[in-house]
């Protein structure tokens, strides 16, 4: 049932909405992971910047009111400043994401949407213990925006939440104290700003 549920709405986007969308913009993400400080981080929390960018279906139309859709494969990149074993270091991320939502857009251009996002992605470093993890994620957000002629801006604010596998390798083989491996929930707050074209 899900899955002609998404087919339908896909069409639905094609047939009605043939619009080609491609936004970019800067992002601010805090994830929260027991994994991190159980691999031995300092923290459990760390706050990520860096940018996105997104190609997609887009139903928008300038003087008409009512709900308009949208569906866009996005790409995201960032970078946290994190410390381990008293030295600074960075732990980087990427993902890549599905989002589908409806928006409600007035005459002027002004809209809201509210979407929801399916997400895989991965954690990098460059500790000696060479941090590394992978996770799928969730969340659904809510993001004013304003079109004028085919440019649309935009910020967006949503909550995440997945599962996450993350790992170390040990420089030292035969340490007594090896690093463990550790899964769990990860979850925080994503905000955006951007700006994009309507084709």
């Amino acid at each position: 049932m899900r899955k002609l549920v998404v087919i339908i709405f896909i069409m639905h986007c094609v047939l009605i909405y043939p619009q080609l969308g491609i936004n970019g913009g800067v992002d601010y993400t805090s994830f929260t992971a027991g994994s991190f400080k159980n691999t031995k981080l300092d923290n459990n929390k760390y706050w990520f910047n860096g940018w996105f960018v997104s190609a997609g279906i887009v139903g928008f139309e300038k003087g008409k009111f009512g709900y308009q859709l949208e569906m866009l494969f996005q790409y995201h990149n960032r970078t946290a400043n994190i410390k381990f074993n008293g030295n600074e270091h960075k732990l980087t991320n990427s993902e890549v994401s599905l989002l589908l939502g409806p928006y409600l857009v007035d005459e002027s251009g002004f809209g809201i949407s509210l979407t929801a996002h399916l997400g895989i992605g991965w954690f990098g470093s460059d500790t000696p213990f060479e941090h590394s993890g992978v996770y799928g994620s969730a969340s659904i957000g809510i993001s004013p925006s304003i079109i004028i002629s085919r440019v649309r801006f935009f910020a967006s604010g949503k909550l995440n939440i997945g599962y996450l596998y993350f790992s170390g390798s040990d420089p030292d083989l035969y340490s007594s104290d090896p690093l463990p491996s550790s899964d769990g929930l990860l979850s925080g707050p994503e905000f955006q700003i951007g700006a994009g074209l309507i084709f």
